[in-house]
């Protein structure tokens, strides 16, 4: 979905709890600059990343006979290896025939509209499908103290509402569909994919053919539901991919082979057994060692949570 939690009942965006990861300080680098427009009224501003990029993992493809890094070379046809520089975009509009056009050419044939996020129509976000939501978020902010006055006017007008906007703007040579929306005091920017772009359901659900849900499932399910439904700590979800292969790499290393140890097989259990014994489970005193770690800390712990 967004990179940015939808709207808190009162518009401003839910603050997260105090142990909470977070990304490097600071905006980042622009990504886009043009106009912000409603109407007749133009606002100035640029946008901002919301999301820092998750850290690439060190690996890289070797020859297995010799252990040397592979390179991957742009090479053409007729003259072999070619350098970055002399590489070029070319549009086909034939079979083998290519117009070499640079961005530049294409800049002067877009219309100053492309070069401007225009609000078409006001929304409530909490409607809008996830599976529309791209997963890319930028923040805007008035570009320069002149465009201060109208952009604070325009988010308080969407923040007292509790609305968001709908718009189009040109990102990356597409035009792409956005939702305007406030986060407190600065306005999020979420690309979506357009309506044609999602796969209905329809196919997959001709095919479920669910039976009814028995009032007994109904009830323990509830309570199951209700049981792990709790305020969420945010600090505990994170990205540990680069630490576990640090930690492999580091165990390999120090002659460390011992096998992973099998995962327990758990019993296989009908489905009303299995949720009787969740819910009881959830239901039962902490242990005794569980208590004196932490408490109530322990009992949330045997709730469940991100590996």
């Amino acid at each position: 979905m967004s990179d940015v939690p939808l709207p808190a009942p009162d518009g401003a965006a839910p603050e997260p709890d105090d142990g909470q990861a977070r990304a490097p300080a600071g905006p980042g680098r622009p990504g886009w600059s043009g106009l912000l427009q409603l109407g007749l009224v133009a606002v100035p501003v640029k946008a901002y990343p919301a999301t820092a990029c998750a850290p690439d993992l060190p690996g890289h493809q070797l020859h297995a006979g010799c252990g040397r890094r592979l390179r991957h070379r742009k090479t053409c046809p007729e003259h072999g290896p070619v350098d970055a520089g002399a590489v070029v975009r070319g549009y086909e509009y034939a079979p083998g025939r290519f117009l070499v056009l640079d961005e530049a050419e294409l800049d002067r044939l877009r219309p100053a509209r492309d070069r401007a996020l225009a609000l078409d129509c006001f929304l409530d976000p909490g409607r809008l499908d996830p599976a529309l939501f791209a997963g890319r978020t930028l923040y805007l902010v008035p570009d320069g103290p002149a465009a201060r006055p109208a952009y604070g006017v325009l988010a308080d007008a969407l923040r007292r509402r509790r609305l968001g906007a709908l718009g189009r703007v040109v990102l990356s040579g597409r035009r792409r569909l956005a939702l305007v929306r406030p986060a407190g005091p600065v306005l999020a920017l979420h690309l979506l994919h357009y309506p044609a772009q999602l796969r209905g359901p329809a196919a997959l659900e001709a095919g479920l053919r669910l039976g009814p849900v028995g009032e007994a499932e109904a009830r323990l399910a509830g309570a199951l539901v209700d049981a792990y439904s709790r305020p969420v700590r945010w600090a505990d979800y994170r990205d540990d991919s680069a630490d576990r292969l640090a930690a492999l790499v580091e165990a390999r290393l120090g002659g460390d082979g011992a096998a992973e140890p099998a995962p327990e097989e758990a019993p296989a259990l009908g489905l009303l057994d299995a949720l009787r014994r969740s819910v009881a489970a959830l239901q039962a005193p902490p242990a005794p060692d569980a208590a004196g770690a932490g408490g109530a800390g322990g009992k949330q712990a045997t709730r469940g949570g991100p590996a």
